[in-house]
């Protein structure tokens, strides 16, 4: 179960890129070869999962800087992660 205070990073063989100014994020697994893209709002998301931030910590960041409701954000960011975990693209940092 996902939590505020659950860190999440990257799978190690995960890369993200963004395809340039307004236009959408790419992420690949390494290991699948399995090619994702995405939206400004996630790639902030993965940008900010550094191993050391919590989650609540980055929807906190993240609610500030698209100025949104934080519980709303907060679902949608929760559902999103439960899909990259089971994707295996991110993983819980012990």
């Amino acid at each position: 179960m996902l939590t505020d205070q659950t860190i999440l990073r990257l799978a190690d063989d995960v890369r993200f890129q963004s395809l340039g100014e307004g236009q959408q994020t790419v992420i690949v697994s390494l290991s699948s070869g399995y090619l994702y893209t995405c939206n400004d709002t996630t790639h902030s998301f993965l940008k900010a999962m550094d191993a050391r931030k919590t989650f609540g910590q980055i929807v906190d960041a993240l609610a500030a800087e698209y100025d949104v409701n934080r519980d709303k954000l907060r679902a949608d960011m929760a559902a999103l992660s439960e899909k990259l975990l089971k994707e295996k693209l991110v993983v819980i940092h012990a």
